[in-house]
Parts: structure tokens; C-alpha cells; sequence
């Protein structure tokens, strides 16, 4: 008896103890979470924080989605090299980082209009290059499949795929989620999220801090977010035509059976359309716009001229540049893989599209970019979960 009591009253002391060192650390992190980077956007009444920049007026735009969880900190590698050619802009959603949360499901139609209202709001010139990482990658689909007309190119950034989502049980995720909510509460999370978010151990340490503070706060939207979306599916079109698409995707993943399954959902995302290109980055984890994003503004912007400009004046471009510039390491790129004949006869010059994919990868002295091919629980339980966490202490929502 004395040992199941001494065995509770230490689970008792630890919690305490947690609860206290949260609460602690909560009051740290508002120094990271007063002072958004970007600007609070007045959209329809409501603040939206957003980042947006550019040295080049032109259209396109360039979009830049993060996955569930994200927000616009996660392209703070990319979004500054690619304002240097294009007009861009990253965004937090609903309840993320600096923007207002709004009560009610998340689901991808929500996000989708939400995001139309920030773009009119935010006077990005259109029409939009959309670019979308992760769960991102659906919603660039779900705005695309919902105004068309709107955009003219979209990057896919090791985005996530239809068939994955459905795979998944909602209710196991319901219930892992709910464990990190917990985790979160008691200290446990906090400790634990530096081993796990890896991929900004390139950024310095106040950047890191900056990062792991609004990940924290974070965390109770990302249930509300997944629930619809693993629950319900999503809807998206199988064929995007000829519209202009790069597929950026990693080499490895850690987990084998999953990472031959990812490789082929990864392969099929790049059958959309009839001019997509796929490149694969040999190494890298899954936030290449952190681990590699050199690779993944060198897609976006080989994709931006090619709109611009056709294919021939990208070419043309990009193989002046080569003859100008010193020679440099370049990635290693498998030209057996190509196969000329489901290229559209626009999209190809004999092979200098394969030439454009190799000065890319000089131009950025990347070395790992390889091979360029083409081609519930019940409802109740989850509004008790999704109810259950307050989240009055987001100072950053202004609630």
C-alpha cells in the first residue's frame, strides 16, 4: 500500500510540478509572440497576419501555403530570395501565429475562401503562382479546382496526398492529438519539441526560440484543423491539364514501408498535368524549405519564367546565364528517366529543358537535387477534444 501511494503521490508531484514550469515558460514565450514579423492585414474585420515583399512588381504572385501546424515563419528561408524575383507572400491561418482565430470546424472549403479574402485584401498582383508544403499542397489544389481562373502555375513542395489522408485513421489521430494537447499542458511537449522539429537547427537561436514559442502556442488549432480533413476526405481534381506544376519531393524517408508508398503518391502528384516536372531532392526531410531552400526556390522561380516568359525565353535565359557565369559543381541529374514522348512538344526543345534543370541546380550550387521526370472516435468525442482545450492564453490571437 505504501508503494501505490508513494508511486501516486510522485505522479501528482511531477504533474504539479509540470503544470507550474508550463505556466513559467508560457509567460517567456510572449516576448516571441507580441511583436508579429510581418503586418496584421484587416480582412473583413478580422486581423490576418501576413508577410509579403517583393523587389519585382510583375505577376505572378507567388502564394506560399505551410503545412497543418505552420505558419509564415516556416518559409523564412525561401520567402526573401523570392521576392527577388516575384511578388510574395506567406500567411498565418485561422488561430495560427498572429491571426485571429475564428470559432468552427476547419475545414478545406473554410480555409480555402479564407485565404481568396486575404488575397483581395492584401492587392497581390494576380494572377497567382500557388505554392503548397505538406497539407499545404491540398489546399493549393482546393483553391485551384475553386478559382481557376486565378492561377496560372502551382509548386508542390513534398505535399501531401488524397489517398494518404484517407489511409489514416481519424480517430487514432484524434486520439494522438489529444495526447499531445496533454503532453502540452503539463510541461512534457515543451521538452520534447526541440528532439522532434529538427529541420530549423540552420536557423540561429533566436530564430529557433522565435519558432518553437509559436509551434507551442499552436498546437491546440492543429486538432481542429486535421479532424474535418481526415475525417471527411478531400475532393480534388485527378487532372489539371497543361497547367505549369513543379513537384518537389525527398529522396528518403526514415520509415521504408511509408517512404516507397510516399515516393509513389509523390510520383502520381506529378501526373496532374501534362507540364509538371518532378524534382527530387536526394537528401532532406520533409520541411525542404527549411533543410533545402535552395532547391525549392529554384523550382519556384524556373516555374515563375516559364510563365512569364514561355519556355523557349526561359531556356534561352537560363543558358545565357550558364555562359556567363563561372563553372560550378553540378547536381547530378539521371537524363535516362526522361521520357521525351509524354512531354506536351511546347514544354521540350530537344533537351534543353533538361539543360534549364541542370543550370538550376548550378545557379543554386545545389548538390542533392537528382533525377527531373515527368510524366473517430464519434462526432461527440471530437467536439468534447476540440472544445476541451483553452486556448485563452493566445496572446498572439488577440482573444
Amino acid at each position: 500500500m505504501e508503494i501505490v501511494l508513494g508511486i501516486v503521490l510522485t505522479i501528482v508531484a511531477v504533474t504539479l510540478f509540470g503544470l507550474i514550469f508550463e505556466m513559467i515558460m508560457r509567460q517567456r514565450d510572449k516576448r516571441f509572440l507580441d511583436v508579429p514579423p510581418g503586418e496584421r492585414l484587416d480582412v473583413g474585420g478580422r486581423y490576418v497576419h501576413v508577410q509579403r515583399n517583393s523587389r519585382e512588381k510583375s505577376a505572378p504572385s507567388v502564394i506560399l501555403l505551410s503545412t497543418v501546424g505552420g505558419t509564415s515563419l516556416d518559409w523564412q528561408l525561401v520567402q526573401p530570395k523570392v521576392a527577388e524575383f516575384a511578388p510574395v507572400l506567406s500567411y498565418d491561418r485561422a488561430g495560427y501565429g498572429w491571426t485571429e482565430n475564428i470559432p468552427g470546424e476547419r475545414t478545406p472549403e473554410r480555409v480555402v475562401e479564407e485565404l481568396h479574402e486575404v488575397l483581395g485584401a492584401a492587392n497581390m498582383p494576380a494572377p497567382y503562382v500557388i505554392v503548397g508544403h505538406g497539407f499545404g499542397g491540398l489546399y493549393a489544389r482546393a483553391y485551384q479546382a475553386e478559382y481557376p481562373q486565378e492561377v496560372v502555375g502551382m509548386v508542390l513542395v513534398d505535399s501531401s496526398h488524397p489517398e494518404l489522408v484517407v489511409e489514416n485513421d481519424h480517430r487514432q489521430e484524434v486520439r494522438r492529438q489529444r495526447n499531445i494537447l496533454r503532453f502540452r499542458q503539463i510541461g512534457i511537449l515543451r521538452q520534447m519539441l526541440p528532439r522532434v522539429v529538427t529541420w530549423i537547427k540552420g536557423l540561429d537561436k533566436t530564430a529557433q526560440q522565435q519558432y518553437l514559442a509559436v509551434r507551442m502556442h499552436d498546437v491546440p488549432m492543429t486538432l481542429r484543423e486535421v479532424v474535418s480533413i481526415f475525417r471527411d476526405g478531400i475532393d480534388l481534381p485527378g487532372d489539371l491539364g497543361d497547367l505549369p506544376m513543379r513537384v518537389i519531393s525527398r529522396g528518403l524517408v526514415d520509415e521504408i514501408d511509408f517512404s516507397h508508398r510516399w515516393r509513389e503518391y509523390q510520383e502520381d502528384l506529378a501526373t496532374l498535368s501534362s507540364r509538371a516536372r518532378h524534382i527530387k531532392i536526394q537528401e532532406g526531410n520533409h520541411y525542404l524549405e527549411f533543410d533545402q531552400p535552395d532547391a525549392v526556390v529554384a523550382g519556384i522561380e524556373s516555374l515563375v519564367k516559364q510563365i512569364r516568359y514561355g519556355d523557349d525565353a526561359v531556356a534561352d535565359e537560363l543558358i545565357d546565364e550558364e555562359l556567363t557565369e563561372e563553372p560550378g559543381e553540378v547536381a547530378a541529374i539521371d537524363d535516362d528517366v526522361i521520357d521525351n514522348e509524354v512531354l506536351a512538344e511546347e514544354d521540350i526543345i530537344d533537351d534543353e529543358f533538361l539543360t534549364i534543370d541542370k543550370i538550376v541546380a548550378r545557379r543554386y550550387g545545389q548538390k542533392d537535387v537528382v533525377k527531373s521526370t515527368q510524366p473517430e472516435d464519434d462526432l461527440a468525442e471530437e467536439d468534447a477534444i476540440i472544445g476541451g482545450e483553452d486556448d485563452s492564453d493566445n496572446a498572439t490571437s488577440g482573444n
